[in-house]
C-alpha cells in the first residue's frame, strides 16, 4: 500500500521538526510527505527545506498566505496534488 502523509502546520517549527523527525524514524515510510502550511514564517520553511534534503521520500511544502486561522483550508489544499489514493493526516500545530 502506498500512502501520502499530510502534515498541517502553522508557526511552530519545533513541533514540525519533531513530527518530521518521528516520520524519518518509521520502518515503513509514506510515498510522499505533504506539508500543509497555514502561512508560517521563514523558520518553518527552513525546517521543511532541511527535511527535503534528508528525506528518502519526496517532501512537498504547500504554503498559502496567512489570512487568520484556516486549518481546514490549508489541510485540504494538498489533496489535489497528492499522488496516492490513500492519505494519512497529522498536525504539528
Amino acid at each position: 500500500m502506498t500512502v501520502s502523509l499530510i502534515i498541517s502546520t502553522y508557526n511552530w517549527p519545533r513541533a514540525l521538526y519533531l513530527c518530521l523527525d518521528s516520520v524519518m524514524q518509521q520502518t515503513v515510510m509514506p510515498s510522499e510527505i505533504l506539508i500543509a502550511d497555514d502561512g508560517s514564517g521563514m523558520s518553518t520553511r527552513d525546517v521543511v527545506k532541511h527535511f527535503e534534503n534528508i528525506s528518502p521520500v519526496p517532501v512537498r511544502h504547500i504554503w498559502h498566505e496567512d489570512n487568520g486561522f484556516r486549518l481546514a483550508a490549508s489541510a485540504t489544499k494538498p489533496l489535489p496534488p497528492a499522488k496516492e489514493n490513500t492519505l494519512s493526516r497529522s498536525t504539528a500545530t
